[in-house]
């Protein structure tokens, strides 16, 4: 008689691990680390040839540009908001359209300034890439309504910039519209002539995660890094220069964790903008 034979069936492909096995940007979460950074950026001094570090700060509407801007306030002002979150806006945009319709400043730390713009609308994009480019040269005056800026025949005294940072939700980085995306290459590609650094900053990483704890991980994230790659390899950014963080959103107290990332993307910032100065 016969054997009956049965083939086994064929085995899955083996899931990738989700942890990468080392950091693609190191980062230390003890308190330690947290405090030096603290005082790191707060005892912040440019270059001798800048009085401030002037950093603008550009994303489309939703981007989390002013979540962020928000929670670097309230890691900064720890001590004099006993630890709360704190926020500087107060109006939130409807759909499509941006709070921000003038250059702001923000100045948390004395020699620190943080220049902050309008949400991009794909129909302005010509103009932006103009707008932007004036602004980087120091201009436009802190305060100037971005429609009235080409109107004005006043050659007007601002601030040169010194690091120029992009904010993108990680949810909408394989979703931004091609137009846009074309618009960052090119402006990228303007900032790398010109020699102002440009970091990516990469926001909204916390709906990633299940717990707080797990942010610790996120520069060891798979997913995460085949995410950033795929979309800093279009706008011609390097990975070296994108910059991951957690804000702070319906918390009331800040915490080390999102800290520490908040407080490294500062510092990358500063260490960048400094470069510059150096250069100028």
């Amino acid at each position: 008689m016969g054997g009956s034979s049965s083939k086994e069936p064929p085995r899955p492909e083996p899931k990738p691990e989700p942890l990468l096995p080392n950091l693609w940007r190191e980062v230390e979460f003890s308190d330690d680390a947290y405090m030096k950074l603290q005082e790191e950026i707060k005892n912040h001094k440019p270059h001798p040839k800048a009085s401030t570090t002037n950093i603008l700060i550009m994303g489309n509407v939703g981007s989390g540009k002013s979540s962020f801007l928000n929670s670097v306030l309230s890691e900064l002002r720890r001590e004099e908001f006993n630890s709360r979150v704190q926020s500087f806006e107060t109006t939130r945009p409807s759909a499509g359209t941006s709070v921000t319709q003038q250059l702001r400043c923000h100045k948390f730390i004395d020699k620190i300034k943080i220049f902050d713009t309008a949400g991009y609308e794909l129909g302005k994009i010509v103009k932006a890439s103009i707008i932007l480019k004036m602004i980087i040269d120091g201009e436009v005056a802190e305060g100037s309504k971005f429609d009235d800026i080409l109107k004005t025949k006043i050659k007007m005294e601002g601030d040169q910039i010194h690091c120029v940072v992009l904010v993108i939700s990680i949810h909408n980085a394989d979703k931004l519209d091609p137009a846009l995306i074309r618009f960052y290459e090119q402006f990228i590609g303007m900032l790398t002539e010109i020699g102002v650094p440009c970091q990516l900053l990469v926001t909204f990483t916390d709906k990633l995660v299940e717990k707080t704890e797990d942010l610790k991980d996120l520069y060891r994230r798979r997913d995460i890094k085949q995410k950033i790659e795929n979309v800093a390899e279009k706008m011609r950014i390097s990975m070296n220069n994108v910059l991951v963080v957690s804000n702070y959103f319906e918390e009331m107290k800040i915490n080390q964790i999102k800290g520490t990332l908040l407080l490294e993307a500062v510092a990358q910032m500063l260490t960048a903008g400094k470069s510059f100065q150096e250069r100028m």
